[in-house]
């Protein structure tokens, strides 16, 4: 019995000690735009030129900002929910697989170009103003 737990111990404390360090989740954003280019803010942190990934911790709330010449500036509030494998409870369990678990979320921009026509002029009773 002794010889079974000295040469069963070790190889399962190898095994939960690797297992737990092996297995992770990564939680990612991929921002994309149409056009592609546009210059991506995240929490006011610039995050580059789309099409760009950024990982991200919490699932909450995010505030997107899309911007490029010629186009109208977007802004977006988007919520990251977590999925049901991350729950409370699921997570530690999660934690502990001997994979990697990836969340992607998705961002999507459609930029609408700028009206670029001159302002009209107005006229009150008659004089241009």
């Amino acid at each position: 019995m002794s010889q079974l737990r000295r040469t069963l111990l070790p190889i399962l404390t190898a095994g939960i000690l690797l297992s737990g360090t092996l297995g992770c989740v990564r939680s990612r954003v991929r921002v994309t735009s149409e056009p592609s280019g546009a210059t991506i803010v995240m929490n006011g942190v610039h995050l580059g030129k789309t099409p760009v990934e950024q990982p991200f911790t919490w699932y909450w709330y995010y505030d997107f900002e899309a911007s490029k010449e010629g186009y109208d500036r977007s802004e977006r509030r988007v919520r990251f929910r977590a999925p049901v494998h991350l729950w409370p409870g699921l997570d530690l369990l999660m934690e502990a697989m001997p994979f990697l678990v990836m969340d992607t979320k998705n961002v999507h921009f459609d930029l609408t170009k700028q009206d670029e026509r001159p302002a009209p002029a107005y006229e009150t009773d008659g004089e241009p103003q």
